[in-house]
C-alpha cells in the first residue's frame, strides 16, 4: 500500500514496476504434451485398479472360506502351504491383472468415442485442455509393466486377507493398504517427480516413473534405470510372498476365531482380554494414530520464528501426538504398562555401550545423510524451512537449551512410542528382525520429510537392536539423545582446538570454518560402533529375565 501510494505521488502506473514482461511457451508439439499428460495419468489409474482387483478376490480366498468352513479341508489336504499360498497368489494375480487389462482397454475405447466428442470435433464443446487420445503405444509398456506390480499387489492382498478373521473385516484393511500405496503413486505425478537413482529405489514409484519413461519413448534414460526399479520390486514382491507364506504357516493366525468384526465388540475385547503386553493390531494401530495425528497437526501448524515458542511447538507436539498415544493405550490396553514401555533398569554398562556406539557410528551417518541428500536433493521450500530452523536455534540461550529441545525431548517421547509400546506389540511376531524392521519403519514415516525419514528408519535399526538385548527403553533414549546432540556439540566445538592431541585423527575444520570428522574417523569408528553392535546383539539378550520377555527363538503357535 505504501509503495502504491508514492507511485501515486509520483504520476507513475504501477506497471513500470515490470521492466521486462515474462511469457511462458510450451515449445513442445501438442501430440508431445498429450503423451506427457496421459503417460503421467494412466500408469497411476492401472495400478489403482491392479490393487482393487486383487485385494477383494484375496478376502474371498482367505478370510472367505474361514466364514465358509473350507480353509481347514484345504489345510488337511497333502498340498503343502506354500504351494496352497501359490495357487491363492496364482488366483489373485489372474484377477488383478485381468481386471486391470479389461479397464484400460474400456478407457482406450472411452478415449476413442469420448473424447472426440468433448474436443469440438462433431460440434461438441471444447475441452480446456487439449488432451487427445490415450497412445496407443502405451499399451504394452503398460502391460509390461504391470507384470511385477501385479505380483507386489496380490503378495500384500493375500497376506493381509489371510489375517483377516472373515470377509466384512478384511475389507476393513484396504484403507490401511491404499494409505501405505497411494503416496507412493502420487509421488510419480509431482511436477518434479524425475526418473533417476534416488527415485528408482522407492518402491512402486519407481516403476511408474520407469512406466512414464518408457511411454514418451525416452528409452535411454528408462534403460538407465531399468536395473534399479526392477530389482528393488523383485525384492518386495519376494518379502510380500515370503510373509504370505508365514501368515499360511501361523495357525493362530489362520484359526482366529471367525465371528463377525464390528467396532463394539472389538473394543470389548481388547478391555476384557488385555494380555500383559500389546498385540501386534494393537502396535499398528498405534503407529497409524501417530501418523493420522502428525500429519494434521502438521496442516494447521505455523513455524514459530523465536526459540522459545519453537521450543513450545517442539514439545506438545511431540508429548501430544507421539508420547501421549502410545502411554495411553499401554494403560488401557495391557495389564502391564510399564513392562509394555521397557521400564525397568538396565546395567549400567547397557547405557554406557548405547552411548558409546552413537558416538562411534556417527560419522557413518553423516556420510550416508550426505548421500541421501545426493540421491534426493532438497527442494526449495524444504531448504527454505531448514534456514529458518538453523536461524532459529541460533537464537538459543545456549547448546545446553539447544540438546533439550532437539535432543532429550524427542528421546524420551519417540522411544515410548515406537521402542516401547510398538515394538513391544510387535514381539508377538516372534522373530526379532521383522518386529525391528516395522518399527523402524514408522519411525522413519513419523519424520515426515523424505531426507529425514530415511535417516530416521536407518537409526531406528540399531535402536531396535539395542531395544531388543538390553530389554530397557533407557539405553535407547541414551542413545537416541546423543546422536540427536553431536551435531550441536560439534558445532560448538572450536575449531581451533582440533589439531590438538589426538582430535586430530578425528575431527579436522572443515570448509567455512565448521568442525568435521576426517575421513580415517569416517573409516574406522563407524566399524568400530559395529562391531561393538553385533557384540550387543551376541551377548545382549543375555541380560533379559526370560519369565518377563517372550523367548524370540520358539516358534509361534496356536
Amino acid at each position: 500500500a505504501g509503495l502504491r501510494l508514492r507511485l501515486q505521488q509520483m504520476n507513475l502506473s504501477p506497471d513500470s514496476l515490470a521492466a521486462v514482461s515474462v511469457e511462458t511457451v510450451d515449445v513442445a508439439p501438442p501430440t508431445r504434451r498429450q503423451a506427457a499428460m496421459w503417460a503421467k495419468l494412466l500408469p497411476f489409474i492401472v495400478l489403482i485398479w491392479a490393487l482393487t482387483g486383487a485385494f477383494y478376490p484375496a478376502i474371498d480366498l482367505c478370510a472367505g472360506e474361514k466364514e465358509r468352513g473350507t480353509l481347514e479341508t484345504l489345510l488337511s489336504s497333502t498340498a503343502r502351504r506354500t504351494e496352497i499360498v501359490a495357487g491363492k497368489f496364482l488366483t489373485v494375480a489372474t484377477f488383478s491383472f485381468a481386471t486391470a487389462i479389461l479397464n484400460l482397454l474400456s478407457m482406450t475405447v472411452t478415449g476413442l468415442l469420448v473424447i472426440s466428442q468433448l474436443s469440438g470435433g462433431n460440434g461438441g464443446p471444447n475441452l480446456p485442455v487439449d488432451m487427445g487420445f490415450p497412445p496407443l503405444t502405451a499399451i504394452p509398456w503398460l502391460i509390461v509393466g504391470l507384470v511385477p506390480i501385479v505380483a507386489l499387489f496380490s503378495s500384500l492382498a493375500l497376506a493381509l486377507a489371510a489375517f483377516a478373521r472373515s470377509s466384512k473385516e478384511g475389507q476393513y484393511y484396504l484403507i490401511p493398504l491404499l494409505m501405505s500405496l497411494v503416496p507412493l503413486m502420487m509421488l510419480s505425478m509431482l511436477p518434479s517427480a524425475r526418473l533417476d537413482l534416488g527415485t528408482s529405489l522407492i518402491p512402486v514409484t519407481g516403476m511408474l516413473l520407469l512406466l512414464r519413461s518408457l511411454m514418451l519413448s525416452d528409452y535411454g534414460l528408462a534403460l538407465q534405470f531399468a536395473g534399479p526399479v526392477l530389482a528393488i520390486t523383485l525384492v518386495c514382491c519376494w518379502m510380500g510372498a515370503r510373509w504370505a507364506v508365514y501368515q499360511f504357516n501361523n495357525e493362530s493366525v489362520l484359526f482366529r476365531s471367525g465371528e463377525q468384526f464390528g467396532l463394539g465388540a472389538w473394543l470389548r475385547h481388547v478391555v476384557r482380554d488385555r494380555g500383559p503386553l500389546p498385540t501386534i493390531g494393537e502396535a499398528v494401530l498405534c503407529g497409524v494414530i501417530i501418523l493420522v495425528i502428525k500429519f494434521f497437526v502438521g496442516l494447521s501448524a505455523e513455524l514459530s520464528m523465536t526459540f522459545a515458542g519453537f521450543a513450545r511447538q517442539v514439545v506438545i507436539s511431540q508429548v501430544a501426538t507421539i508420547a501421549l498415544p502410545a502411554i495411553l493405550m499401554a494403560l488401557f490396553l495391557t495389564r502391564g504398562p510399564a513392562e509394555t514401555l521397557k521400564l525397568k533398569l538396565p546395567r549400567a554398562s547397557c547405557v554406557s555401550a548405547a552411548i558409546l556406539i552413537a558416538i562411534l557410528l556417527h560419522p557413518g551417518f553423516v556420510w550416508f545423510s550426505q548421500l541421501v541428500m545426493f540421491l534426493y536433493p532438497p527442494s526449495a521450500g524444504l531448504e527454505q524451512v531448514q534456514t529458518a530452523v538453523t536461524a532459529i536455534l541460533a537464537d538459543s540461550p545456549g547448546p545446553l537449551a539447544t540438546i533439550l529441545v532437539i535432543a532429550l525431548v524427542p528421546a524420551l517421547c519417540e522411544e515410548v512410542a515406537f521402542r516401547g509400546f510398538i515394538l513391544s506389540g510387535l514381539q508377538s511376531i516372534r522373530r526379532k528382525w521383522p518386529a525391528i524392521i516395522l518399527s523402524a519403519l514408522f519411525f522413519g514415516i513419523a519424520h515426515g520429510i523424505l531426507q529425514q525419514s530415511i535417516m530416521a528408519a536407518f537409526v531406528g535399526v540399531v535402536l531396535g537392536v539395542i531395544a531388543v538385548q538390553t530389554g530397557s527403553l533407557l539405553p535407547c533414549i541414551a542413545y537416541h539423545a546423543m546422536h540427536n546432540a553431536l551435531p550441536v556439540l560439534l558445532s560448538e566445538f572450536p575449531a581451533h582446538a582440533t589439531d590438538r592431541f589426538w582430535l586430530g585423527y578425528v575431527l579436522e575444520t572443515g570448509p567455512g570454518g565448521a568442525v568435521q570428522y576426517t575421513l580415517l574417523a569416517s573409516l574406522i569408528m563407524p566399524a568400530i560402533g559395529l562391531g561393538l553392535l553385533v557384540w550387543l546383539w551376541k551377548f545382549g539378550n543375555r541380560q533379559i529375565p526370560r519369565d518377563r520377555y517372550l523367548n524370540w527363538s520358539q516358534p509361534a503357535t496356536a
